[in-house]
């Protein structure tokens, strides 16, 4: 099979583990898996790929104003919030940096090669143009959405109705004429299903078997306080429209009036920082409560995983439903329980259903108070270990597979 994404591994952002976990694991059930992706996500193989195919990418040039250097162990990515042209690009900017090198280069890969399925994985949404153009080539085809398009769209509306217009129409065309869709959580797929009459089919993030326990914690060492409760973040926290605003205020809130309860905790950011988390970050009214380590390679942010006190996944924001974010499934299988910001958010609901967290409202910061203070405590539901195994790749990688036989199957291949 085919599949085209433009974030891919090597890229530290968490949403390239999904890219990861399904290439690894549908190549281990007997599937070989052509990537095609953007040189915005590094060099190099994938494991599991049988090849990989990077085309150039205009955001991984000096004309992207919002690209920012990542440290020496990932790529460069495009980050910060959309401004300029980009507000007005239907359906997103990669339309005019990406899709230009990628079509074509799918296009000969679909003529030359006998692939029997194609996915695309989005966002950006415009990555589903390319299935598309294949499936008019005959190639069945499989949309995977890991964040909704209109529906709960990360991103802010359109502020022309001619570009809501637009944007809409080429959702539908695109959704309609996928043999199926795949969405990464009940509210995507349930929208695609009864909205647009697709053939919907959910397949959540999941984690990797293989990256747990992290033998050597070790690499932790230095990146929290001893005797002193952590509540870690890892990866970038404000992002498609969601911020930790109203973590912080939960945290002044906790200090106003629990002062004891505060001098116990240290809430701890590993992930690269906006100007405004970094304006939040140095707020002398949490002088000593919060603080960022940076950037962290791979081994070092899951080691700092574990070995936190408690973990946190921020859903506050205007996609709070639909949020399970990918590190959300490698926090369920690191050992400390979950605080999920975002009582309505999906991530919230699995955290309940697998008994690995707690989750508060988004817009009450005496809730996000009240909450740490339990796991200070050191209140914790129950782990449901069986539960937790259903979001693992293993597992996974399986659903997808019997998808594309299906796919597959009733186009004849």
């Amino acid at each position: 099979m085919l599949l085209v994404t433009q974030l891919s591994p090597p890229s530290q952002l968490v949403a390239s583990r999904r890219v990861a976990g399904l290439v690894k694991h549908l190549a281990r059930l007997g599937h070989p898996v052509t990537v095609l992706t953007s040189l915005a996500s590094g060099h190099g193989p994938i494991e599991g790929a049988a090849a990989v195919i990077r085309t150039p990418d205009l955001a991984a040039t000096r004309l992207n104003w919002r690209r920012e250097a990542a440290p020496a162990s990932g790529p460069a990515v495009p980050t910060g919030a959309v401004r300029g042209v980009e507000a007005h690009a239907v359906p997103d900017v990669a339309l005019a940096t990406w899709l230009p090198f990628a079509l074509p280069r799918a296009i000969a890969l679909a003529r030359g090669d006998r692939f029997d399925c194609v996915i695309t994985t989005s966002p950006p949404a415009s990555t589903h143009l390319v299935g598309v153009a294949l499936r008019r080539l005959g190639l069945p085809w499989i949309a995977d959405f890991r964040d909704g398009w209109t529906f709960d769209a990360p991103r802010p509306p359109w502020p022309l109705a001619a570009e809501r217009r637009l944007d809409a129409a080429l959702e539908r065309a695109v959704v309609r004429r996928a043999d199926a869709v795949v969405g990464v959580t009940h509210p995507i797929a349930d929208d695609l299903r009864d909205r647009l009459g697709a053939d919907a089919h959910l397949i959540t993030n999941g984690y990797d078997p293989d990256e747990r326990p992290v033998v050597d914690v070790r690499l932790a060492d230095g990146l929290l306080t001893p005797g002193r409760h952590s509540l870690v973040h890892t990866g970038r926290a404000g992002v498609a429209g969601r911020s930790p605003a109203v973590v912080f205020e939960a945290l002044a809130h906790l200090r106003a009036t629990r002062p004891e309860v505060a001098d116990r905790l240290e809430v701890v950011f590993a992930g690269a920082l906006s100007p405004v988390e970094r304006a939040l970050l140095g707020d002398p009214g949490l002088d000593g409560l919060v603080r960022s380590v940076g950037v962290l390679d791979r081994p070092r942010a899951l080691a700092l995983q574990q070995e936190a006190d408690s973990l946190m996944v921020i859903a506050a924001g205007a996609s709070e439903r639909s949020v399970a974010t990918g590190k959300l499934f490698e926090y369920l299988t690191a050992g400390p329980p979950i605080l999920v910001v975002g009582e309505r958010s999906e991530a919230a609901k699995i955290v309940t259903e697998t008994g690995t967290g707690v989750a508060a409202a988004a817009d009450r910061p005496e809730a996000i108070a009240a909450a740490l203070e339990g796991l200070i405590a050191g209140e914790r539901p129950q782990r449901r270990p069986e539960a937790i195994a259903r979001y693992s790749w293993e597992v996974l990688a399986e659903q997808a597979s019997a998808l594309v036989e299906d796919v597959c199957s009733r186009a004849g291949r």
